[in-house]
Order: C-alpha cells, then sequence, then structure tokens
C-alpha cells in the first residue's frame, strides 16, 4: 500500500516538473445499449516526448474518477474501476479506451491524460442510444364506417393509419410513404412521444383522409428512425394497403356461359353443335330429294325396257344393235 502511495506521490510530482496540462481536445462518440465504443487519446510522442502514465477518468457525480491508469512497460490496469465499469474497460491498442456493454448510466464525458514532457488532455463525449424495439413499427388501420371487405372500401370511408415505435432511445422518428397507383402521395400527419426519466420513450404518427375515386389501390408503410449519424438502424413495417370499390356504372361481368379470356363458352359450344346437325340434316335431304327424284315412274329405266311398258320388243335387223324394225304386239298375240 505504501508503495503505491509512493508511486502516485512521484507521478504527481513529475507532472508538475514537467510543466502544465496542454490544450485539450475533444471529441464526441456515440454508442448504443450493449454494444461496445472506442474513446480515442490523443497523443504525438515527436511533439510530447515519451508518455510515462496514461490515466483515463470518467466524470461521476461531478467530479472525475479514474477508469485505468496504465503505465510504461505494462498493458494492465494498475487501479481498481468504479463498480459499474467493472469488467467493461481495457486499453485499445496503445492509449484508446475501450468500454463494452455500454448502458445509458455511461453516457457523459471521459478524460484521458498523457503523462509525458507535455501532456496533452483529450475530452470525450459519450452518447448513448436505444434501439428501438424489434421487429420494428407496427400500423394500425381504421375504417369509418367499417369496410367488411378492404379490396373494395366504399366511397366517402374515412381510412385512419396510425404507426407506433416503442422503446427507443430517444424515442424514434417517423415517417410514411403513401402510394396511390404506385404513385407517391404527400400526407400531413401528426407525432407524439412519451419518455421515462432515462430518455428511453415510445413514439406515435396517425394521418387520415376520406375515399374519394372509384378502384384505386393504396399502399402504406412507416419507417422508424433515429437521429442523423446516430447508430440506430432504420426500421420499416409491413406494407398494408387497400383497394376502394369498384365504379358500379362500369359493367365487368362476362357474357353468361363465358368460361375465361380466350376460351370457348357453353353457348358457343351450343351453337357449333345445332349447326353441325342442321348441316347434316340439310345434306340428308338433299340427297333423298335427289334419289327420289331418280326413280319416279316413266322417268327411271332397268335392262333397257322403260317403266310402264314391260310388253315392248325389240326387233333388231343388220348389224347388231342398230335397231331397225320397231313393233308393239297387239294386245291379243300370245
Amino acid at each position: 500500500m505504501f508503495g503505491v502511495h509512493v508511486a502516485g506521490v512521484a507521478v504527481f510530482l513529475f507532472v508538475a516538473v514537467l510543466g502544465p496540462v496542454t490544450a485539450q481536445s475533444t471529441y464526441t462518440r456515440k454508442a448504443l445499449t450493449g454494444g461496445e465504443v472506442i474513446l480515442p487519446c490523443d497523443y504525438d510522442q515527436a511533439a510530447d516526448g515519451d508518455w510515462i502514465v496514461i490515466t483515463w477518468s470518467a466524470l461521476m457525480d461531478g467530479s472525475f474518477q479514474n477508469l485505468f491508469v496504465r503505465t510504461t512497460g505494462s498493458t494492465d490496469n494498475s487501479i481498481t474501476p468504479p463498480a459499474q465499469f467493472a469488467g467493461r474497460v481495457a486499453i485499445d491498442g496503445e492509449r484508446n479506451l475501450r468500454l463494452t456493454g455500454v448502458t445509458i448510466a455511461d453516457e457523459d464525458e471521459y478524460r484521458c491524460i498523457v503523462t509525458a514532457t507535455n501532456s496533452p488532455t483529450t475530452l470525450v463525449n459519450l452518447q448513448v442510444f436505444k434501439q428501438p424495439t424489434a421487429p420494428g413499427p407496427n400500423i394500425q388501420v381504421q375504417y369509418d364506417p367499417v369496410a367488411a371487405d378492404t379490396t373494395k372500401v366504399p366511397l366517402n370511408t374515412t381510412v385512419t393509419f396510425t404507426c407506433t415505435s416503442t422503446g427507443g432511445r430517444p424515442p424514434a422518428s417517423l415517417t410514411w410513404t403513401v402510394t396511390k397507383d404506385s404513385t407517391p402521395v404527400s400526407v400531413t400527419p401528426t407525432y407524439t412521444t412519451t419518455n421515462d426519466s432515462q430518455g428511453v420513450g415510445d413514439a406515435m404518427s396517425t394521418f387520415n383522409f376520406t375515399t374519394t375515386e372509384y378502384s384505386v389501390k393504396y399502399e402504406v408503410r412507416c419507417t422508424a428512425s433515429g437521429p442523423t449519424d446516430s447508430p440506430i438502424v432504420a426500421q420499416t413495417s409491413a406494407v398494408t394497403s387497400f383497394t376502394t370499390e369498384p365504379d358500379p356504372s362500369v359493367t365487368t361481368s362476362k357474357p353468361q356461359g363465358q368460361t375465361g379470356e380466350g376460351g370457348i363458352g357453353t353457348g358457343a359450344i351450343v351453337g357449333i353443335v345445332i349447326g353441325v346437325i342442321a348441316a347434316l340434316a340439310l345434306v340428308a335431304a338433299l340427297v333423298y330429294f335427289l334419289l327420289i327424284r331418280e326413280k319416279k315412274p316413266g322417268k327411271g329405266k332397268e335392262d333397257g325396257v322403260e317403266s310402264g311398258d314391260a310388253d315392248v320388243t325389240y326387233h333388231a335387223t343388220g348389224h347388231p344393235g342398230a335397231p331397225e324394225n320397231l313393233s308393239r304386239p297387239s294386245p291379243n298375240q300370245p
């Protein structure tokens, strides 16, 4: 114990002899709860001389308390840090401080003093953020009057969209993306937040409009994000959509019996069958007519004898096939 005290006195005397603290460098670092952050410490060997001690401290309860003290030739912490930093601080490289498992309580000012010929001092302001609760923002929709079918929302319906994001530090910023038949639409939402004592809170945004056009499709998204340059990752909700009712003055139904685009309907098939049957009947009638006409009395011939003239005989003389005498026997001739 006595040795540590002597060493501390020696370091103090050495700093006093080597000169006053030089102009300070100031930085800002940002971290998410549960993550880690590297705090920088300025030192230039050529300008400041060889360093003897590097001391990191944090502003706690109005005064700086040491977190890590490194002496030449050692990488270990020569002190025991405050309980809230136990096991979470280490030297990164030669002089920077690595802080892991960041908590909201870690948000404060940190100081690095390099004991050397010139003793530069670096101040670092640590800002701590909290990612909003997963899976991200949520959208709720209300229809007034109530819409039974969101694919046919009636005209003159008031549609209200509400987006909420919880557990962010600070509460998330909420922005809307609204399209009407894929064309961006501008909206004017409201925005409110609630915070607890540590700055963790919820955000809510709302807007509404009244439907005035037939057969229009609306798609809505909500995005929760943090301040510019913060480590908070933006999160976007699932798409919420609805379509207004079709214009009742426009008939969109298909003709009766039609089965689909490009297909033949039942009515068309029946018509074709009837047409084919009628054509076959017409052909059959025509054939029948021609055959009956061919067989009428006095018109038909069978083996060279006219119908109704069975008693007629041909007498041929001279060369065959050249009739020269034609006679009809008397009724009494056997």
